[in-house]
C-alpha cells in the first residue's frame, strides 16, 4: 500500500557520495577526451543507473527523484564546468555554454524523475 502517512526522509550523504563519484569519474575521463561535450557521457551514465534503480525500487515520487537526480547531475558536471568551459576565450560564450550544461542537467533530471516516479496507487 505504500507509505500513506510516513514521509520518507532523504539521506543526502548517500546522494552526495554518488555526486562525488560522478565528479571523480568525469574528472578521470576528461583529460582523455578532446571534446568537452563528450565528457558529459559519464554524468549521463550515473543518472541512467540512478533512474533505473529508482524505477526498480518504486519508492520515489517525482519531486523527490528530481531533487536527487539534479543534485547528482550538477555535482557530476563540476569538472566539465571548471576545466573546459570556465577558461573560455570569450566570456560571453563561456557563460552560455555553462548555462547550456546546467539546463541539460535539469532536463535530464526531469526526464529521469518522470521515468523513476512511483506509479499511482489506487485504493
Amino acid at each position: 500500500m505504500g507509505n500513506l502517512f510516513l514521509k520518507e526522509r532523504e539521506n543526502w550523504w548517500t546522494w552526495i557520495v554518488w555526486g562525488v563519484l560522478g565528479c571523480i569519474s568525469t574528472g578521470v575521463i576528461l583529460p582523455h577526451i578532446s571534446e568537452a561535450w563528450l565528457a558529459l557521457v559519464s554524468p549521463a551514465c550515473f543518472l541512467l543507473v540512478l533512474t533505473s534503480w529508482m524505477n526498480y525500487s518504486r519508492r520515489f515520487d517525482f519531486s523527490r527523484a528530481f531533487k536527487v537526480l539534479s543534485c547528482v547531475a550538477v555535482m557530476s558536471v563540476i569538472p566539465v564546468l571548471l576545466e573546459h568551459l570556465y577558461p573560455a576565450m570569450d566570456p560571453k560564450q563561456g557563460i552560455i555554454d555553462m548555462a547550456l550544461v546546467v539546463v541539460m542537467c535539469i532536463v535530464l533530471s526531469i526526464i529521469g524523475a518522470w521515468v523513476a516516479r512511483r506509479p499511482k496507487q489506487y485504493y
